[in-house]
Formats: C-alpha cells, structure tokens, sequence
C-alpha cells in the first residue's frame, strides 16, 4: 500500500499514488459547518476539527455497520483510546459542507485505527485542511474490559480498509 506523504509543506493525499483500478477509496461525509465553529482568528477552531471527525465517523459506522448486529443500543461498544490531528491549512467557515474521507487504517484484536482527511471537495486534487488518526477500541462497560472485534465485524471494517495517514511528527517506523 501506498503511504500519505507531506512534501514541503503540501499534502498528497494518501490515493494520489495508487492506480485507479486497484485504488481503495475511502468513504466520504459530507460535514456542514457551524458558525460558531469559528474562533477569535476568524477560521474554524482546533479543537472543532475533532467533532469534525466525530461526526464522519458516527456517520460512516452507523452505514457500515446497518442491520449487523452490534451492541445493546444497536451501536457498537466502542471507546475512543487516542485522537490525532495535524493541521495542513486553515479552514475558513463556509455554507457548503466540507467533505471527509475515512477509512480503516489498522486492524487489531480489541481495537482499529480510522484514517481521516478533512477535504474541501472529493475531487482528487481538494485542499486537505488537516488528517487525523482515531484508535478505537471495542470495550465491554459492564466488565470495564476491552474484548476482541467480532468475527463478523471484521470483513466490514476491512471493506474500508487502506493505508494510515503520514503525519510529520510521526517516529520514524510508525506510518
């Protein structure tokens, strides 16, 4: 698989590389903004970004995950164990939604990593305003214990599967 790459200070998304044939895609959400999203600075503050993905993520789990069966409330018992998020450019508020991709970027026993790009478009050549990186882990409340990802549960998460988003401050070793 192909790795994101920063290059002098501009984002090649992780799909620019990857033949269009073989090309996994990731899933894309369309996010409005909020006006009060914005800050003091007039663009949309840090720490939005990671409702920004929040709201992507409950969107894509809730249509990868329809009619399977999950936890009690019909979602599945997932906490968030780690959030990563690297600014590329500012985000201005804007009445169009803006458009991020997810996807899967690990698979593990009890937990996944989801990739983000946060998008101005889902065209190919789109500003990237920032990626990010989610660990989830699948988590029994009434044990306070992590379990393992149902089998079944498994194939759905790896039909969304690609590569982990490269972010600059990243040890060397850990894409």
């Amino acid at each position: 698989m192909v790795s994101s790459e920063v290059t002098g200070g501009a984002y090649r998304s992780t799909w620019d590389d990857v033949g269009m044939a073989a090309r996994p895609r990731p899933y894309y959400v369309d996010v409005p903004l909020r006006w009060s999203d914005m800050d003091a600075l007039g663009h949309v503050n840090n720490v939005q970004f990671l409702r920004l993905l929040e709201e992507a993520r409950v969107i894509a789990f809730a249509q990868w995950f329809s009619g399977v069966e999950t936890g009690p409330d019909g979602r599945p018992p997932l906490l968030i164990a780690r959030a990563e998020v690297e600014y590329l450019r500012q985000l201005h508020w804007r009445k169009e939604p803006i458009v991020v991709a997810v996807w899967v970027s690990q698979l593990a026993g009890a937990s996944f990593d989801t990739s983000y790009e946060v998008r101005s478009s889902r065209e190919d050549d789109a500003d990237v305003y920032a990626v990010g990186e989610t660990t989830q882990v699948v988590f029994d409340m009434e044990t306070q214990r992590p379990v393992r990802i149902a089998d079944e549960h498994r194939p759905l998460l790896q039909a969304h599967a690609g590569p982990p988003v490269q972010m600059r401050r990243r040890p060397k070793g850990r894409a």
